[in-house]
């Protein structure tokens, strides 16, 4: 009778001690089963590899126990709904694994294109782009976890708010402020420091252990944000001279047949408005930040939105801004999850406790609301107000008559 293996080199001599099938046996991966016309029951070896042992399930399945020096044994479930409200956030914290390890991916992606630019001194090359591409890969996964871990809540809100309070109170002073790996991905993704909402006169980071407070503070201060590293890439773009002349121009035209044609303005009414419109348009993208025009931070913010506003307005014209535009269409997607999974958490809380006071001592409701108003790509939000229908402008040999053979991108500024 033949031997069938499901992996061919199984059926052969092996170099690494691995002996073929024995007769009559039928080979899956490493588990043989008798073989009497049909595959029977696997005969499991805790030797190789399996499910439970893989995964760690008897451990995972040990871990609700919700310790809180609170309870009258130190641990053990106050209410049949406790176990779902601690599995809901274990689950979350899970998927921020997931979620940083991919962020850390992509930023690591990120900086070899900005080494490799610098290096070259030249066009980014044709590796830089490679990695530009994978850029995406892990930063659409990244935006579908923050969805996952949104989707979370629709569970958890199957819990009546008076079963919660059962056991509420045996969770002070513990608080979703005391998430490690929450603040771990704010820091990467490049969240304004300057701008976070306190608890209580106190800084966030307060509610954290010693060690992981020092941890966030030390990447604060060394490590470059995924935005930082985004705006170095804005900035190495050739920007043409004369391309924000030609957008104004353009645009302003294009609100004056606004004006003019929905609107039924005369011509003169019409071009007034379309002026004073764009005195509007022109202070957003020289003054994005609000901050006087001489400012540093406020003339590298605006540099970048014109770079974005260039590589988005000619991104079907050659393969590199292509790339690089879907890279932005990604980070905005991503901070879209991460705005959603707040939004998603704020109205879960407000459902189940209303506007009492956290049990970490925060405002709660009120709180969270200002964590919403937090933005991480400004500039890639102020793009989305500013940009044109690419068919207005000129065509993209106008600023480079042989994109071949053009600097399409300068070297990399100085962090």
């Amino acid at each position: 009778k033949a031997t069938v293996s499901v992996l061919y080199w199984r059926t052969m001599s092996c170099p690494f001690g691995y002996d073929a099938p024995k007769p009559n046996t039928f080979s899956v991966l490493g588990f043989e089963t008798e073989r009497n016309g049909e595959m029977t029951n696997l005969k499991r070896d805790r030797s190789l590899c399996n499910y439970t042992d893989y995964i760690q399930t008897e451990a995972l399945l040990q871990l609700q126990e919700g310790e809180s020096i609170m309870k009258p044994e130190g641990k053990g479930m106050m209410h049949h709904e406790e176990l779902l409200f601690i599995v809901t956030h274990q689950s979350i914290e899970l998927w921020f694994k997931v979620l940083l390890k991919d962020l850390l991916k992509a930023k690591e992606l990120l900086v070899d294109c900005v080494e490799k630019e610098t290096r070259k001194k030249v066009e980014l090359g044709q590796g830089a782009w490679n990695d530009l591409a994978l850029v995406g890969h892990y930063l659409r996964r990244a935006t579908m976890i923050f969805h996952q871990a949104s989707g979370s809540f629709a569970v958890l809100q199957t819990m009546h708010p008076a079963d919660f309070l059962e056991f509420r109170d045996y969770l002070v002073p513990a608080s979703g402020f005391q998430s490690f790996q929450f603040r771990q991905i704010e820091i990467l993704l490049g969240v304004d420091e300057t701008k976070r909402a306190t608890c209580n006169g106190a800084h966030v980071f307060d509610a954290l252990i010693p060690e992981q407070k020092e941890e966030c503070e030390e990447n604060i201060k060394s490590s470059k944000s995924i935005k930082k590293v985004l705006e170095f890439i804005l900035l190495s773009v050739n920007l043409p001279e004369d391309f924000m002349d030609i957008f104004y121009a353009a645009t302003e035209e294009l609100h004056v047949l606004r004006q003019k044609g929905p609107a039924k303005h005369t011509d003169e009414h019409a071009k007034a408005m379309a002026k004073e419109k764009m005195e509007e348009i022109k202070a957003l993208i020289e003054c994005p930040l609000g901050l006087p025009k001489d400012d540093p931070v406020q003339k590298r913010e605006s540099d970048c939105l014109k770079s974005a506003l260039f590589v988005t307005s000619y991104r079907a014209a050659l393969p590199q801004f292509a790339v690089l535009s879907e890279t932005l269409d990604e980070m905005i997607a991503l901070e879209e999850g991460l705005l959603l999974f707040r939004s998603r958490h704020l109205h879960n809380v407000e459902r189940v406790i209303g506007r009492r006071v956290g049990t970490g001592g925060s405002s709660g409701v009120g709180y969270l609301e200002k964590t919403r108003e937090y933005r991480i790509f400004t500039t890639l939000w102020t793009l989305r107000q500013i940009f044109v229908r690419s068919s207005i402008l000129p065509p993209f040999a106008h600023f480079f008559p042989d994109p071949n053979s053009a600097n399409l991108f300068k070297q990399m500024p100085q962090a």
